[in-house]
């Protein structure tokens, strides 16, 4: 669907930013190397309330029935998860018995936190797949999309919620006053509610176009989320920044007390992040070409959707990567969409082994990066430039 007025202030002016092309949907991996579907992935920008959006509303149901990402593969995101729990008990404050309820909780993990801790948890998330792996961790399971209809029903069974809480799922939603309307329902009078997802400033400086897909419709700004919230019952009243997945804004919300201060973004910093973008590719494609040529093996490493929409833009298919590996049983044994690469075991590598590493996860490059360490292999990571680290 195309998008004919901004999702924050309804309006219908907009200024182009960057396209990424047409691409496949990142996470829906291929069980056959064949053709599939693609979508616009562009941004643009409302000149009103300056969010920056994508112009293009993938179905949900293309994107969220089967869900390739599981947080829990990773180490990183546990660790961040166990202190985003600690931090949310004592600064609320939870006490034991509070409902907790996550909205896209996807596996469960984060809540196990809570649960842990003592706290009532309840996950509302519609992948059909996450279903068993919620079950594994006892985690009662609204396996539908957030809306007032089940906002009703969880109240009715369990109570309102202390809190709310979101990570990487808010940014996904298109019908965002509709979710406002379903979280009034839901949230307790002295309830939080707690939004997590990419941070746009570090996404321009940084150079982080493939943060860009087709789940990610909306990359707020303080100015942006100001238009959302000012005529709502809710007010931010915190704001945290985290370096999980390459930089992270999180914000902390409740019932209405005093208005916020509205600020602005550079319109410069948008034309450099387009410039940077379009040379790091460059960089990247001449430096990859240039060792397939000298006859090296070049692999990836995880298969996120992010790695996708950078394989894609850069137009690096099974030509230049010889295979894709990647942790997540889920994802073994499919191919890539768009660039039909094979996504395999992480054993592969030993099998296997490659002289270059393109690490896709970047996000995780620490985590990555020490896992694989000793192997002699030659590390390229491509946020915020072209690096490239030499194992030896």
């Amino acid at each position: 669907m195309q998008v004919d007025r901004c999702r924050v202030c309804k309006k219908k002016e907009f200024k182009t930013i960057f396209s990424l092309g047409n691409q496949p949907i990142a996470n829906n991996l291929l069980d056959n190397p064949e053709t599939v579907k693609v979508f616009p992935l562009e941004l643009i920008q409302c000149t009103y309330c300056r969010l920056i959006q994508l112009n293009y509303v993938v179905p949900k149901e293309d994107l969220y029935e089967h869900y390739a990402y599981i947080p829990s593969v990773s180490k990183t995101q546990l660790k961040h998860f166990e202190r985003l729990a600690d931090d949310c008990i004592a600064s609320i404050p939870l006490k034991e018995q509070s409902l907790v309820v996550d909205i896209g909780g996807n596996d469960g993990s984060l809540l196990s936190f809570f649960k842990e801790r003592g706290m009532r948890v309840v996950n509302v998330e519609p992948a059909k797949n996450l279903v068993e792996e919620n079950k594994k961790r006892d985690i009662p399971l609204f396996n539908d999309y957030f809306t007032q209809r089940n906002a009703f029903e969880i109240c009715q069974q369990y109570g309102k919620a202390k809190l709310v809480i979101a990570t990487n799922s808010f940014a996904h939603i298109d019908d965002l006053y509709g979710y406002l309307v379903a979280l009034d329902i839901l949230l307790d009078d002295n309830g939080v509610f707690i939004a997590q997802f990419p941070n746009v400033h570090n996404l321009l400086r940084e150079n982080q176009f493939d943060t860009i897909y087709h789940e990610h419709l909306s990359y707020f700004s303080q100015t942006s989320l100001y238009h959302l919230f000012k005529n709502s019952p809710f007010e931010i009243y915190r704001i945290d920044n985290t370096a999980i997945h390459g930089g992270s804004m999180r914000i902390y919300v409740r019932r209405r007390v005093p208005p916020m201060y509205e600020i602005d973004e550079s319109g410069d910093l948008i034309k450099k992040f387009v410039v940077e973008v379009e040379k790091n590719c460059l960089d990247l494609v001449h430096f990859l070409k240039k060792q397939k040529e000298q006859g090296k093996c070049i692999v990836a490493f995880g298969a996120a959707a992010k790695g996708i929409v950078l394989l894609n833009y850069c137009k690096l298919d099974r030509s230049i990567i010889d295979y894709i590996a990647d942790g997540t049983p889920y994802k073994q044994g499919k191919y890539a969409p768009g660039v039909h690469i094979p996504i395999v075991p992480e054993e592969e590598l030993l099998k296997r082994p490659p002289d270059i590493v393109l690490i896709l996860a970047w996000n995780f490059k620490e985590e990555i990066l020490d896992k694989l360490k000793g192997r002699g292999y030659t590390f390229v990571i491509q946020i915020p430039k072209v690096e490239v680290i030499h194992d030896r």
